[in-house]
């Protein structure tokens, strides 16, 4: 439909967008403690802003779901008090990232595990391959539990190789001719 992009030529906002990805890319990679300190204040506000949001809409979803309403009253402060945290102390923010990432691996797999069952119409094998694979991803979540900067230091990684990605993709497109 409408795009920014123009019909011919060089696209500028491309290849800018592409630089600035890999600019950014490079400060994760060599500047990590200044890219958790941002991510751990980045997810302070997404907390607060959801706490502020929740509580917003409380009476309606009182209305809605009657006193169990009240638990998403507290979650909402909690999260607005974390936030408030990770914003003053974005140090404990950092630590919390860690810890937050290994749970996700814990749960996640001890999730997959207890379903595991049904894949086995799929064939013994892929019911095998799974659960390996959720084993080795719990013993990974205890490893981060026990290490959580392990889980930080991983999670800078992701980012990076992710900001490469489109940094390249970004610039490869601003030489795409139509």
């Amino acid at each position: 439909m409408f795009s920014m992009r123009p019909q011919w030529g060089f696209d500028w906002h491309e290849f800018i967008t592409g630089v600035l990805f890999l600019v950014a890319a490079y400060v994760v990679l060599f500047k990590p403690g200044v890219s958790l300190v941002a991510l751990a204040v980045i997810f302070g506000f997404i907390a607060i802003v959801s706490g502020l949001t929740t509580i917003s809409g409380y009476t309606k979803l009182r209305d809605l779901v009657g006193n169990a309403a009240v638990i998403a009253l507290v979650i909402a402060i909690l999260d607005i008090l974390v936030g408030l945290l990770f914003l003053f102390s974005p140090g404990i923010g950092v630590v919390t990232i860690g810890y937050l990432f290994a749970f996700w691996f814990i749960m996640d797999s001890i999730e997959r595990l207890l379903v595991a069952g049904h894949l086995r119409e799929f064939g013994r094998g892929y019911y095998w391959v799974s659960v390996i694979l959720d084993i080795v991803t719990l013993l990974v979540g205890m490893m981060l539990l026990i290490n959580p900067v392990v889980a930080v230091i991983s999670l800078t990684y992701l980012i990076a190789i992710y900001l490469v990605i489109f940094g390249i993709n970004a610039i490869l497109l601003a030489f795409a001719r139509r």
